[in-house]
């Protein structure tokens, strides 16, 4: 009987496996298609701005900075760094009267320390570091999907794997964040790296990742808030991680003194430039356009930390620890100003995941958070529709930018969609622990 059981299931199973993976791949493919044909659709109407931004990418103006600092001993945060930036994009200087451009500025905007990372490509022609970044985000995105599922215990068979691997290679922050060479992949996979060192009880590292991840820090605040939070918590458990994490911080602040002596002192001045040309905006008030969005922002962090405290001693492998670190990196691409390009968005990973292993009990729950099932499937995979549909319309209509930027607009609704979910999520019993094979 139980031979006979299999015999009838097992083609079914590999019926769905296969239904899947040709799913993701045609997502892939669609989106692979539409992002390819941005540069001439989207980009035809923006002023030659964004043209000639395009060949430096994000990347530049971090590698020129580390150049300015490693080979000419000079402060990359100066005016004069900032001057040879803006000629080498737009080819020459800013004029203060052109109100386009000055949102569009170039500088040195990190920490010191992000020099370290770059010290080894100083020396060669840019064209080849940016192959060099390419390959290594593209390396670093791969396995920040293992380490996720790792981190919030949720077990991907290799089918599944294959198919998350896929459609995150093919997800608009992904292909954002190759093509600007933006080094936020690699601050998320890195976040992804501590949770996973946390979860195998590996808090040193753990604590040392978190602190090379504060190259970019408005990416990471939130997160190592909740990882101290955490950790205080429980002091004899877990201070390895706080240990890991001050030692390496502040190795990396000591050393950069002496690499340019006061640069902790100019790099505020250079955060606030960067903040007021990027226009200080969260993805929320950029949905909510008006003071109801501040409330919005205060109630969300409520909500989140409200959850954080309650759950900060439980253990790393629980459910509740995957819920509180998906409310953080959900609040920070949400209501932290300059965290508003798409690109950020590859921080929803672990709360996709953590909803694809929970969707059962989501689904069993009561009618309304079935209806939000849905809506979050259409929520989630309509950018891959829209961009499938763009190439079924004439000719004609695929000329419109507002067309062609439809995709981009729909992914825009990822992060309030999560965090819905996130609240829903924690409703759940909290003994439950991800561990179940999909």
């Amino acid at each position: 009987m139980k031979l006979g059981q299999m015999s009838i299931l097992f083609p079914q199973e590999s019926f769905k496996k296969s239904i899947l993976l040709l799913f993701s791949l045609l997502c892939a493919a669609s989106m692979w298609l539409y992002w390819g044909r941005i540069p001439q659709n989207l980009d035809a109407s923006s002023p030659s701005i964004a043209q000639r931004r395009y060949p430096l990418t994000d990347l530049y103006a971090q590698w020129f900075g580390a150049q300015e600092v490693l080979l000419r001993h000079r402060d990359p945060y100066s005016d004069d760094t900032t001057h040879k930036l803006q000629v080498a994009y737009y080819g020459e200087e800013i004029d203060p009267s052109h109100a386009l451009l000055l949102t569009h500025q170039q500088r040195f905007a990190y920490p010191l320390y992000v020099t370290f990372l770059l010290a080894p490509t100083v020396r060669l022609e840019f064209r080849t570091v940016q192959k060099i970044f390419w390959v290594l985000l593209l390396l670093v995105t791969i396995a920040s999907v293992p380490l996720w599922a790792r981190a919030i215990h949720v077990k991907l068979s290799p089918t599944y794997l294959a198919a998350t691997l896929t459609l995150t290679l093919a997800s608009i922050p992904v292909l954002q964040g190759l093509q600007l060479l933006q080094l936020g992949l690699l601050v998320a996979a890195l976040l992804a790296a501590a949770a996973a060192a946390a979860i195998s009880g590996r808090l040193l590292l753990a604590g040392t990742l978190l602190a090379i991840a504060t190259i970019k820090p408005q990416m990471t605040i939130l997160p190592i808030a909740w990882f101290i939070l955490w950790a205080s918590s429980d002091w004899r458990q877990r201070r390895g991680l706080l240990g890991g994490f001050l030692s390496a911080l502040t190795c990396l602040v000591v050393s950069s003194e002496f690499l340019l002596p006061g640069w902790l002192l100019r790099y505020p001045r250079a955060l606030r430039a960067y903040a007021d040309y990027t226009g200080s905006t969260s993805l929320l008030g950029v949905l909510i356009p008006t003071s109801f969005n501040s409330l919005l922002s205060v109630v969300a962090f409520f909500i989140a930390a409200t959850y954080c405290w309650r759950v900060r001693r439980q253990p790393a492998n629980s459910f509740a620890f995957a819920i509180a670190t998906g409310f953080v990196l959900t609040l920070t691409v949400s209501i932290v100003p300059t965290v508003l390009p798409p690109f950020n968005h590859v921080l929803l990973l672990p709360v996709f995941l953590l909803v694809t292993a929970r969707w059962n009990d989501l689904w069993r729950t009561n009618p309304f958070t079935r209806f939000a099932c849905i809506l979050l499937c259409i929520c989630g995979f309509l950018p891959w529709f829209i961009a499938f549909i763009l190439f079924l319309l004439p000719a004609s209509l695929r000329q419109s930018r507002i067309v062609w930027s439809a995709p981009l607009s729909a992914s825009l609704t990822l992060p309030i969609v999560a965090f819905s979910f996130l609240i829903a999520l924690r409703r759940l019993p909290d003994s439950a622990i991800l561990n179940r094979q999909q």
